[in-house]
Protein backbone atom coordinates (compact mmCIF):
# COMPACT_ATOMS: atom_id res chain seq x y z
CA UNK A 1 0.00 0.00 0.00
CA UNK A 2 2.77 2.38 1.24
CA UNK A 3 4.42 1.96 -2.42
CA UNK A 4 0.84 3.71 -3.99
CA UNK A 5 1.63 7.19 -2.20
CA UNK A 6 4.97 7.91 -4.07
CA UNK A 7 5.00 9.47 -6.84
CA UNK A 8 5.09 7.32 -10.35
CA UNK A 9 8.11 8.53 -11.97
CA UNK A 10 10.77 7.98 -8.59
CA UNK A 11 10.97 4.12 -8.73
CA UNK A 12 12.74 4.70 -11.89
CA UNK A 13 14.97 6.76 -10.88
CA UNK A 14 16.34 5.28 -8.09
CA UNK A 15 16.88 1.94 -10.33
CA UNK A 16 18.75 4.06 -12.30
CA UNK A 17 20.99 5.44 -9.73
CA UNK A 18 21.36 2.56 -7.97
CA UNK A 19 22.42 0.44 -11.62
CA UNK A 20 24.90 3.70 -12.43
CA UNK A 21 26.39 3.04 -8.45
CA UNK A 22 26.64 -0.30 -9.56
CA UNK A 23 28.34 0.41 -12.84
CA UNK A 24 30.78 3.08 -11.39
CA UNK A 25 31.43 0.56 -8.39
CA UNK A 26 32.72 -2.33 -11.42
CA UNK A 27 33.99 0.42 -13.34
CA UNK A 28 36.47 1.10 -10.16
CA UNK A 29 36.88 -2.88 -9.50
CA UNK A 30 37.98 -3.34 -13.53
CA UNK A 31 40.47 -0.41 -12.76
CA UNK A 32 42.13 -2.39 -9.95
CA UNK A 33 42.29 -5.16 -11.69
CA UNK A 34 43.95 -3.64 -14.42
CA UNK A 35 46.36 -2.01 -12.26
CA UNK A 36 47.55 -4.90 -10.91
CA UNK A 37 47.42 -6.82 -14.25
CA UNK A 38 50.02 -3.96 -15.56
CA UNK A 39 52.18 -3.83 -12.11
CA UNK A 40 52.82 -7.70 -12.43
CA UNK A 41 53.39 -7.64 -16.38
CA UNK A 42 55.48 -4.52 -16.24
CA UNK A 43 57.89 -6.27 -13.95
CA UNK A 44 58.00 -9.47 -15.66
CA UNK A 45 58.36 -7.47 -19.21
CA UNK A 46 61.91 -5.44 -17.42
CA UNK A 47 63.19 -8.97 -17.51
CA UNK A 48 62.91 -9.27 -21.41
CA UNK A 49 64.08 -7.81 -24.60
CA UNK A 50 61.31 -6.75 -26.12
CA UNK A 51 61.22 -5.11 -29.90
CA UNK A 52 61.32 -1.05 -29.70
CA UNK A 53 58.28 0.98 -29.76
CA UNK A 54 56.40 4.07 -28.58
CA UNK A 55 56.74 4.94 -24.90
CA UNK A 56 53.53 4.35 -23.26
CA UNK A 57 51.95 5.76 -20.19
CA UNK A 58 51.36 3.77 -16.89
CA UNK A 59 48.04 2.09 -17.28
CA UNK A 60 47.09 2.96 -20.63
CA UNK A 61 50.47 1.97 -22.44
CA UNK A 62 50.03 3.14 -26.04
CA UNK A 63 46.57 3.69 -26.18
CA UNK A 64 46.14 7.13 -25.90
CA UNK A 65 48.25 7.34 -29.15
CA UNK A 66 46.17 5.53 -31.47
CA UNK A 67 44.18 7.44 -33.49
CA UNK A 68 40.37 7.08 -33.99
CA UNK A 69 40.94 6.21 -37.25
CA UNK A 70 43.45 5.24 -40.15
CA UNK A 71 45.49 3.49 -37.34
CA UNK A 72 47.48 1.24 -40.31
CA UNK A 73 49.17 4.78 -41.38
CA UNK A 74 50.30 5.60 -37.40
CA UNK A 75 51.78 1.73 -37.23
CA UNK A 76 53.66 2.37 -40.38
CA UNK A 77 55.20 6.06 -38.82
CA UNK A 78 55.84 3.54 -36.25
CA UNK A 79 57.77 1.24 -38.22
CA UNK A 80 60.04 3.71 -40.04
CA UNK A 81 61.09 4.83 -36.64
CA UNK A 82 61.31 1.69 -34.59
CA UNK A 83 62.05 -1.05 -37.28
CA UNK A 84 60.04 -4.14 -38.97
CA UNK A 85 58.91 -5.26 -35.39
CA UNK A 86 56.94 -2.62 -33.40
CA UNK A 87 56.42 -3.82 -29.65
CA UNK A 88 52.77 -1.23 -28.09
CA UNK A 89 50.76 -1.63 -25.23
CA UNK A 90 47.28 -1.15 -25.09
CA UNK A 91 46.02 -1.13 -21.13
CA UNK A 92 47.40 -4.73 -20.27
CA UNK A 93 47.39 -6.16 -24.29
CA UNK A 94 50.35 -6.31 -25.87
CA UNK A 95 50.88 -6.21 -29.58
CA UNK A 96 52.96 -7.25 -32.02
CA UNK A 97 52.65 -4.96 -35.49
CA UNK A 98 54.53 -6.48 -38.40
CA UNK A 99 54.80 -3.66 -41.06
CA UNK A 100 56.81 -5.30 -43.95
CA UNK A 101 55.91 -8.78 -45.93
CA UNK A 102 59.09 -10.23 -45.15
CA UNK A 103 59.02 -10.38 -41.36
CA UNK A 104 55.13 -11.55 -41.94
CA UNK A 105 56.31 -14.47 -43.65
CA UNK A 106 59.14 -15.17 -41.84
CA UNK A 107 56.87 -15.59 -38.17
CA UNK A 108 53.04 -15.79 -39.70
CA UNK A 109 54.15 -19.01 -42.11
CA UNK A 110 57.80 -20.39 -41.58
CA UNK A 111 56.72 -20.04 -37.22
CA UNK A 112 52.89 -21.09 -38.60
CA UNK A 113 52.54 -23.12 -35.32
CA UNK A 114 53.32 -20.29 -33.34
CA UNK A 115 51.50 -17.73 -34.84
CA UNK A 116 47.80 -19.11 -35.92
CA UNK A 117 45.81 -18.18 -33.35
CA UNK A 118 43.36 -15.45 -33.00
CA UNK A 119 43.14 -13.21 -29.54
CA UNK A 120 39.91 -13.33 -28.12
CA UNK A 121 37.26 -10.74 -29.05
CA UNK A 122 34.72 -9.48 -26.61
CA UNK A 123 32.59 -8.01 -29.09
CA UNK A 124 32.92 -10.36 -31.56
CA UNK A 125 32.74 -13.63 -29.05
CA UNK A 126 30.76 -12.55 -26.43
CA UNK A 127 28.79 -9.25 -27.43
CA UNK A 128 28.09 -10.36 -30.77
CA UNK A 129 27.75 -13.83 -30.04
CA UNK A 130 29.60 -14.88 -33.45
CA UNK A 131 32.12 -17.94 -33.20
CA UNK A 132 32.94 -18.84 -37.30
CA UNK A 133 36.54 -19.58 -38.58
CA UNK A 134 37.81 -16.63 -39.36
CA UNK A 135 37.86 -15.56 -35.59
CA UNK A 136 38.24 -18.98 -33.85
CA UNK A 137 41.26 -20.23 -31.99
CA UNK A 138 43.38 -22.71 -33.68
CA UNK A 139 41.56 -25.95 -32.26
CA UNK A 140 40.34 -29.02 -33.92
CA UNK A 141 37.06 -27.47 -34.33
CA UNK A 142 38.84 -24.90 -36.96
CA UNK A 143 41.03 -27.21 -38.83
CA UNK A 144 37.55 -29.54 -39.39
CA UNK A 145 35.96 -25.93 -40.87
CA UNK A 146 38.80 -24.79 -42.19
CA UNK A 147 38.92 -28.54 -44.20
CA UNK A 148 35.04 -27.81 -45.38
CA UNK A 149 36.45 -24.75 -47.35
CA UNK A 150 39.58 -25.70 -48.47
CA UNK A 151 36.97 -28.68 -49.83
CA UNK A 152 34.42 -26.19 -50.81
CA UNK A 153 36.74 -23.17 -52.44
CA UNK A 154 40.19 -24.53 -52.98
CA UNK A 155 39.94 -27.94 -54.71
CA UNK A 156 40.59 -27.86 -58.66
CA UNK A 157 37.40 -29.70 -59.36
CA UNK A 158 35.44 -27.49 -56.98
CA UNK A 159 36.49 -24.57 -58.62
CA UNK A 160 35.45 -25.99 -62.00
CA UNK A 161 32.12 -26.61 -60.91
CA UNK A 162 31.89 -22.87 -59.84
CA UNK A 163 32.63 -21.41 -63.14
CA UNK A 164 28.96 -21.91 -64.65
CA UNK A 165 28.01 -19.84 -62.01
CA UNK A 166 30.46 -17.18 -62.29
CA UNK A 167 29.93 -16.58 -66.12
CA UNK A 168 26.16 -16.65 -65.62
CA UNK A 169 26.31 -14.08 -62.93
CA UNK A 170 28.50 -12.03 -64.91
CA UNK A 171 26.11 -12.03 -67.69
CA UNK A 172 23.50 -10.82 -65.73
CA UNK A 173 26.00 -7.74 -63.80
CA UNK A 174 26.62 -6.75 -67.80
CA UNK A 175 22.57 -6.76 -68.25
CA UNK A 176 22.24 -5.02 -65.24
CA UNK A 177 24.90 -2.57 -66.08
CA UNK A 178 23.06 -1.71 -69.80
CA UNK A 179 19.55 -2.01 -68.42
CA UNK A 180 20.23 0.80 -65.17
CA UNK A 181 23.76 2.50 -65.65
CA UNK A 182 23.05 4.37 -62.91
CA UNK A 183 23.62 1.65 -60.80
CA UNK A 184 27.00 0.48 -61.22
CA UNK A 185 27.79 -0.12 -57.52
CA UNK A 186 24.77 -1.66 -56.74
CA UNK A 187 25.23 -3.93 -59.42
CA UNK A 188 28.74 -4.83 -58.28
CA UNK A 189 26.88 -5.49 -54.73
CA UNK A 190 24.33 -7.90 -56.27
CA UNK A 191 26.96 -10.00 -58.60
CA UNK A 192 29.35 -10.91 -55.58
CA UNK A 193 26.09 -11.48 -52.95
CA UNK A 194 24.55 -13.60 -56.02
CA UNK A 195 27.77 -15.93 -56.42
CA UNK A 196 28.50 -16.24 -52.48
CA UNK A 197 24.21 -17.13 -51.95
CA UNK A 198 24.86 -19.23 -55.23
CA UNK A 199 28.12 -21.33 -54.49
CA UNK A 200 26.93 -21.57 -50.51
CA UNK A 201 23.09 -22.00 -50.76
CA UNK A 202 22.29 -22.88 -54.51
CA UNK A 203 20.00 -19.33 -54.44
CA UNK A 204 20.59 -16.73 -56.67
CA UNK A 205 19.19 -13.32 -55.32
CA UNK A 206 17.17 -11.28 -58.30
CA UNK A 207 18.13 -7.65 -56.62
CA UNK A 208 20.22 -5.97 -53.92
CA UNK A 209 16.44 -5.60 -52.56
CA UNK A 210 16.53 -8.97 -51.13
CA UNK A 211 15.63 -9.35 -47.61
CA UNK A 212 18.65 -11.70 -46.96
CA UNK A 213 20.83 -9.49 -48.49
CA UNK A 214 19.89 -6.57 -46.50
CA UNK A 215 20.00 -8.11 -43.34
CA UNK A 216 23.60 -9.53 -43.95
CA UNK A 217 24.45 -6.35 -45.13
CA UNK A 218 23.70 -4.16 -42.10
CA UNK A 219 25.24 -7.59 -39.91
CA UNK A 220 28.45 -6.91 -41.50
CA UNK A 221 28.54 -3.22 -41.49
CA UNK A 222 28.31 -2.85 -37.50
CA UNK A 223 31.11 -5.48 -37.41
CA UNK A 224 33.46 -4.01 -40.25
CA UNK A 225 32.71 -0.50 -38.96
CA UNK A 226 33.28 -1.12 -35.40
CA UNK A 227 36.98 0.13 -36.04
CA UNK A 228 40.57 -0.90 -34.93
CA UNK A 229 42.37 -1.80 -31.45
CA UNK A 230 41.61 1.71 -30.11
CA UNK A 231 38.12 1.96 -30.67
CA UNK A 232 37.12 -1.65 -29.47
CA UNK A 233 38.29 -0.51 -25.91
CA UNK A 234 35.52 -3.43 -24.24
CA UNK A 235 38.00 -6.08 -26.29
CA UNK A 236 40.92 -4.88 -24.17
CA UNK A 237 38.63 -4.24 -20.66
CA UNK A 238 36.14 -7.85 -21.62
CA UNK A 239 34.30 -6.73 -18.17
CA UNK A 240 32.73 -3.54 -19.85
CA UNK A 241 30.59 -6.70 -21.45
CA UNK A 242 28.80 -6.50 -18.30
CA UNK A 243 27.90 -3.01 -18.47
CA UNK A 244 23.96 -2.64 -19.43
CA UNK A 245 23.59 -1.16 -23.22
CA UNK A 246 21.55 2.15 -22.03
CA UNK A 247 24.30 3.29 -20.50
CA UNK A 248 25.95 6.45 -22.03
CA UNK A 249 29.40 5.31 -23.91
CA UNK A 250 27.62 1.85 -24.56
CA UNK A 251 26.44 2.15 -28.20
CA UNK A 252 29.46 -0.57 -28.93
CA UNK A 253 26.70 -3.05 -26.66
CA UNK A 254 23.73 -1.77 -28.26
CA UNK A 255 25.03 -2.04 -31.57
CA UNK A 256 26.50 -5.46 -31.16
CA UNK A 257 23.31 -6.75 -29.66
CA UNK A 258 21.45 -5.83 -33.25
CA UNK A 259 23.90 -7.54 -34.95
CA UNK A 260 23.82 -10.53 -32.71
CA UNK A 261 20.10 -11.01 -34.06
CA UNK A 262 20.70 -10.31 -37.78
CA UNK A 263 23.68 -12.78 -37.26
CA UNK A 264 21.53 -15.52 -36.10
CA UNK A 265 18.62 -15.06 -39.08
CA UNK A 266 21.72 -14.83 -41.07
CA UNK A 267 22.84 -17.95 -40.60
CA UNK A 268 19.65 -19.95 -40.17
CA UNK A 269 16.76 -18.03 -42.95
CA UNK A 270 18.60 -19.32 -46.02
CA UNK A 271 19.94 -23.40 -44.58
CA UNK A 272 16.13 -23.47 -43.72
CA UNK A 273 15.66 -22.98 -47.19
CA UNK A 274 18.12 -25.56 -48.48
CA UNK A 275 16.57 -27.53 -45.83
CA UNK A 276 13.10 -27.52 -47.26
CA UNK A 277 14.45 -27.44 -50.88
CA UNK A 278 15.94 -30.64 -50.40
CA UNK A 279 13.23 -32.36 -48.94
CA UNK A 280 11.01 -31.04 -52.04
CA UNK A 281 13.35 -32.75 -54.64
CA UNK A 282 14.19 -28.84 -55.85
CA UNK A 283 17.26 -28.03 -54.39
CA UNK A 284 20.23 -26.74 -56.46
CA UNK A 285 23.76 -28.64 -55.71
CA UNK A 286 25.80 -26.13 -53.13
CA UNK A 287 28.12 -26.72 -50.15
CA UNK A 288 24.90 -26.44 -47.82
CA UNK A 289 23.12 -29.45 -50.15
CA UNK A 290 27.12 -31.55 -49.95
CA UNK A 291 27.67 -30.33 -45.91
CA UNK A 292 23.77 -31.84 -45.21
CA UNK A 293 24.15 -35.10 -47.09
CA UNK A 294 27.19 -35.72 -45.60
CA UNK A 295 25.92 -35.34 -42.10
CA UNK A 296 22.83 -37.25 -42.86
CA UNK A 297 24.87 -39.85 -44.70
CA UNK A 298 26.49 -40.35 -41.29
CA UNK A 299 24.04 -40.44 -38.99
CA UNK A 300 25.58 -37.06 -37.50
CA UNK A 301 23.32 -34.41 -38.00
CA UNK A 302 22.05 -33.21 -34.77
CA UNK A 303 21.35 -29.43 -34.02
CA UNK A 304 25.18 -29.06 -32.78
CA UNK A 305 26.41 -30.62 -36.57
CA UNK A 306 23.97 -28.44 -37.97
CA UNK A 307 24.82 -25.54 -35.79
CA UNK A 308 28.55 -25.63 -37.33
CA UNK A 309 27.03 -26.01 -40.83
CA UNK A 310 25.42 -22.68 -40.38
CA UNK A 311 28.61 -21.42 -39.03
CA UNK A 312 30.75 -22.51 -41.97
CA UNK A 313 28.04 -21.07 -44.86
CA UNK A 314 27.32 -17.84 -42.97
CA UNK A 315 30.85 -16.61 -42.76
CA UNK A 316 31.71 -18.26 -46.62
CA UNK A 317 28.81 -15.89 -47.96
CA UNK A 318 29.72 -12.38 -45.24
CA UNK A 319 33.51 -12.52 -45.16
CA UNK A 320 33.65 -13.18 -49.23
CA UNK A 321 31.05 -10.61 -49.99
CA UNK A 322 32.33 -7.23 -48.37
CA UNK A 323 35.64 -7.58 -49.48
CA UNK A 324 35.32 -8.79 -53.03
CA UNK A 325 33.14 -5.69 -53.97
CA UNK A 326 35.54 -3.69 -52.56
CA UNK A 327 38.09 -4.90 -54.85
CA UNK A 328 35.61 -4.82 -57.65
CA UNK A 329 34.59 -1.65 -56.92
CA UNK A 330 37.80 -0.17 -56.53
CA UNK A 331 38.88 -1.37 -60.05
CA UNK A 332 35.92 0.66 -61.72
CA UNK A 333 36.87 3.79 -59.57
CA UNK A 334 40.41 3.99 -61.04
CA UNK A 335 39.66 2.87 -64.62
CA UNK A 336 37.33 6.37 -64.01
CA UNK A 337 40.29 8.48 -62.80
CA UNK A 338 42.87 6.63 -64.84
CA UNK A 339 41.43 6.72 -68.36
CA UNK A 340 44.71 5.99 -70.34
CA UNK A 341 44.96 2.73 -68.27
CA UNK A 342 41.72 1.60 -69.34
CA UNK A 343 42.15 2.19 -72.73
CA UNK A 344 45.30 0.14 -72.95
CA UNK A 345 43.56 -2.71 -71.03
CA UNK A 346 40.22 -2.53 -73.89
CA UNK A 347 43.32 -2.20 -76.82
CA UNK A 348 45.11 -5.62 -75.14
CA UNK A 349 41.46 -7.32 -74.65
CA UNK A 350 40.45 -6.41 -77.84
CA UNK A 351 43.48 -7.76 -79.53
CA UNK A 352 43.73 -11.21 -77.94
CA UNK A 353 39.24 -11.56 -78.79
CA UNK A 354 37.89 -8.85 -81.40
CA UNK A 355 34.33 -8.41 -81.01
CA UNK A 356 33.77 -12.09 -82.05
CA UNK A 357 32.71 -12.66 -78.19
CA UNK A 358 33.63 -11.82 -74.76
CA UNK A 359 36.50 -13.19 -72.36
CA UNK A 360 36.39 -15.81 -70.24
CA UNK A 361 39.05 -17.81 -68.03
CA UNK A 362 40.92 -19.51 -70.83
CA UNK A 363 41.65 -15.87 -71.86
CA UNK A 364 43.15 -14.78 -68.77
CA UNK A 365 47.16 -15.90 -69.60
CA UNK A 366 46.77 -13.37 -72.97
CA UNK A 367 45.90 -10.85 -70.90
CA UNK A 368 49.10 -9.66 -68.98
CA UNK A 369 48.52 -5.63 -68.46
CA UNK A 370 45.02 -6.41 -67.46
CA UNK A 371 46.71 -8.71 -65.03
CA UNK A 372 49.19 -6.24 -63.55
CA UNK A 373 45.85 -3.96 -63.46
CA UNK A 374 44.51 -6.50 -61.09
CA UNK A 375 47.51 -6.72 -58.96
CA UNK A 376 48.01 -2.88 -58.76
CA UNK A 377 44.49 -2.52 -57.64
CA UNK A 378 45.02 -5.07 -55.07
CA UNK A 379 47.88 -3.20 -54.03
CA UNK A 380 46.63 0.37 -54.32
CA UNK A 381 43.95 -0.37 -51.47
CA UNK A 382 44.09 -3.51 -49.32
CA UNK A 383 40.42 -3.84 -48.29
CA UNK A 384 41.59 -5.06 -44.83
CA UNK A 385 44.63 -2.89 -44.02
CA UNK A 386 45.67 -4.55 -41.06
CA UNK A 387 44.38 -7.81 -41.97
CA UNK A 388 42.53 -10.04 -38.85
CA UNK A 389 44.84 -10.03 -36.21
CA UNK A 390 46.77 -12.98 -34.85
CA UNK A 391 48.03 -14.32 -31.58
CA UNK A 392 50.91 -15.70 -30.42
CA UNK A 393 50.71 -18.99 -28.83
CA UNK A 394 53.78 -19.08 -27.06
CA UNK A 395 56.65 -17.50 -26.15
CA UNK A 396 59.46 -16.83 -29.29
CA UNK A 397 62.21 -15.41 -29.95
CA UNK A 398 63.11 -13.49 -33.15
CA UNK A 399 66.35 -11.24 -34.66
CA UNK A 400 67.40 -10.67 -30.72
CA UNK A 401 63.79 -10.18 -29.43
CA UNK A 402 61.82 -11.71 -27.17
CA UNK A 403 58.13 -12.37 -28.27
CA UNK A 404 55.63 -12.44 -25.48
CA UNK A 405 53.30 -15.46 -25.56
CA UNK A 406 49.35 -13.84 -26.08
CA UNK A 407 50.63 -10.94 -27.78
CA UNK A 408 47.96 -9.86 -30.51
CA UNK A 409 50.47 -9.42 -34.03
CA UNK A 410 49.03 -7.51 -36.31
CA UNK A 411 50.37 -7.77 -39.67
CA UNK A 412 50.06 -3.94 -41.16
CA UNK A 413 49.05 -4.73 -44.97
CA UNK A 414 48.60 -0.99 -45.82
CA UNK A 415 51.70 -0.55 -44.78
CA UNK A 416 53.40 -3.35 -46.87
CA UNK A 417 51.62 -2.71 -50.18
CA UNK A 418 52.90 1.05 -49.49
CA UNK A 419 56.95 -0.43 -49.01
CA UNK A 420 59.35 1.41 -51.15
CA UNK A 421 61.40 -0.76 -51.22
CA UNK A 422 58.96 -3.04 -53.39
CA UNK A 423 57.20 -0.21 -55.11
CA UNK A 424 58.52 3.44 -55.86
CA UNK A 425 56.00 5.82 -55.43
CA UNK A 426 53.64 3.74 -53.65
CA UNK A 427 50.57 6.39 -53.72
CA UNK A 428 50.53 6.81 -57.27
CA UNK A 429 48.20 4.27 -59.14
CA UNK A 430 50.47 2.53 -61.77
CA UNK A 431 49.94 -1.09 -63.13
CA UNK A 432 53.32 -0.75 -65.24
CA UNK A 433 55.17 -1.24 -62.34
CA UNK A 434 54.16 -5.34 -62.77
CA UNK A 435 55.12 -5.82 -65.93
CA UNK A 436 58.44 -7.05 -67.40
CA UNK A 437 59.83 -8.54 -64.15
CA UNK A 438 61.64 -12.06 -63.74
CA UNK A 439 59.46 -14.71 -62.47
CA UNK A 440 60.99 -14.25 -58.82
CA UNK A 441 60.50 -10.52 -58.81
CA UNK A 442 56.90 -11.29 -59.57
CA UNK A 443 55.89 -13.52 -56.87
CA UNK A 444 58.05 -11.22 -54.45
CA UNK A 445 55.96 -8.15 -55.65
CA UNK A 446 52.04 -9.50 -56.05
CA UNK A 447 50.14 -7.81 -54.11
CA UNK A 448 47.78 -11.05 -53.42
CA UNK A 449 50.36 -12.70 -51.57
CA UNK A 450 49.64 -10.36 -48.49
CA UNK A 451 46.25 -9.17 -49.25
CA UNK A 452 44.72 -12.55 -48.49
CA UNK A 453 46.52 -13.29 -45.20
CA UNK A 454 49.75 -15.41 -44.38
CA UNK A 455 49.99 -18.59 -43.19
CA UNK A 456 47.49 -21.66 -41.73
CA UNK A 457 44.75 -18.44 -41.72
CA UNK A 458 45.42 -17.42 -45.08
CA UNK A 459 42.13 -16.84 -46.80
CA UNK A 460 40.55 -20.30 -47.75
CA UNK A 461 38.22 -18.12 -50.57
CA UNK A 462 40.83 -16.24 -52.22
CA UNK A 463 41.07 -18.36 -55.77
CA UNK A 464 37.36 -17.90 -55.82
CA UNK A 465 37.55 -14.43 -55.46
CA UNK A 466 40.08 -13.63 -57.30
CA UNK A 467 38.87 -15.74 -60.47
CA UNK A 468 35.51 -13.78 -59.65
CA UNK A 469 37.28 -10.22 -60.12
CA UNK A 470 39.22 -11.25 -62.77
CA UNK A 471 36.16 -12.45 -64.59
CA UNK A 472 34.35 -8.92 -64.12
CA UNK A 473 36.81 -6.83 -64.71
CA UNK A 474 38.06 -8.57 -67.80
CA UNK A 475 34.38 -8.67 -69.15
CA UNK A 476 33.45 -4.64 -68.24
CA UNK A 477 36.36 -3.37 -69.69
CA UNK A 478 35.46 -5.40 -73.28
CA UNK A 479 32.03 -4.31 -72.90
CA UNK A 480 31.89 -0.96 -71.38
CA UNK A 481 33.54 2.43 -71.12
CA UNK A 482 33.91 3.77 -68.18
CA UNK A 483 34.19 7.63 -67.59
CA UNK A 484 34.07 10.86 -65.45
CA UNK A 485 30.36 12.08 -65.06
CA UNK A 486 29.43 15.03 -67.01
CA UNK A 487 27.04 17.70 -66.77
CA UNK A 488 24.50 19.09 -69.44
CA UNK A 489 27.14 21.30 -71.00
CA UNK A 490 29.39 18.28 -71.56
CA UNK A 491 31.86 19.51 -68.35
CA UNK A 492 33.47 17.07 -66.43
CA UNK A 493 32.14 16.68 -62.85
CA UNK A 494 35.68 16.16 -60.64
CA UNK A 495 36.06 13.10 -58.65
CA UNK A 496 38.28 12.97 -56.14
CA UNK A 497 38.51 9.31 -54.69
CA UNK A 498 37.54 8.70 -51.43
CA UNK A 499 37.26 6.24 -49.08
CA UNK A 500 35.49 4.66 -45.32
CA UNK A 501 37.63 3.60 -42.62
CA UNK A 502 37.75 0.48 -40.16
CA UNK A 503 38.57 -3.48 -40.29
CA UNK A 504 37.58 -3.35 -43.97
CA UNK A 505 37.95 -0.18 -45.86
CA UNK A 506 35.28 0.86 -48.75
CA UNK A 507 35.35 3.78 -51.61
CA UNK A 508 32.82 5.91 -50.74
CA UNK A 509 29.76 6.18 -53.16
CA UNK A 510 31.44 7.64 -56.30
CA UNK A 511 29.23 8.39 -59.88
CA UNK A 512 30.63 7.21 -63.22
CA UNK A 513 29.27 7.17 -66.82
CA UNK A 514 29.42 3.76 -68.00
CA UNK A 515 27.95 2.83 -71.66
CA UNK A 516 28.47 0.26 -73.97
CA UNK A 517 31.14 0.40 -76.37
CA UNK A 518 29.73 -0.66 -79.13
CA UNK A 519 26.30 -1.72 -81.07
CA UNK A 520 28.15 -5.40 -81.16
CA UNK A 521 29.04 -5.10 -77.63
CA UNK A 522 25.39 -4.57 -76.81
CA UNK A 523 24.49 -7.28 -78.94
CA UNK A 524 27.03 -10.33 -77.07
CA UNK A 525 25.75 -8.53 -73.62
CA UNK A 526 22.34 -9.73 -74.25
CA UNK A 527 23.08 -13.08 -75.95
CA UNK A 528 22.50 -16.33 -73.69
CA UNK A 529 26.18 -17.45 -75.07
CA UNK A 530 27.75 -13.88 -74.81
CA UNK A 531 30.27 -15.35 -72.67
CA UNK A 532 31.75 -19.27 -73.45
CA UNK A 533 34.39 -21.04 -73.74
Amino acid sequence: MAAKSIPGNVLPVRAQSALQAFAMQLGAAALVCVLIATSYFRSKRARRRLPPGPPGLPLIGNLHQLPMTHQERTFAQWGTRYGDVVYARVLNRAALILNRASTARALLERRGAKYSGRPYTTFVRDIVGWSQLVNMPYTDQWRRHRRWFQTALQARNALNAHEPLQYAEVQNLLRDLLREPEGVLKHVKRYVAALMLGVAYGYSPSSMDDEYIAMAEDAMQIITESGGPSTMLVDFIPIMKYLPAWMPGMEVKRSGLRARRLIRDMERIPLERVKREMAEGTARPSIATVLLEEAANTGSLDEAEEKEIRSVLGVMYAAGTDTTTTVLTTFILMMVVNPEVLQKAQREVDSVLGDSRLPNFSDRPALPYLEAVLKEVYRWLAPVPLGVPHQLTEDDHYEGFDMPAGSMVLANIWAMSRDEALYSDPDTFDPERFMELSEAKSEETDPRRIVFGFGRRLCPGRLLADSSIFLAAANIISAFDVRTPRMQDGQEIPLVPSFTTGAVVHPKPFACDIRPRSARAAELMLAADGISE
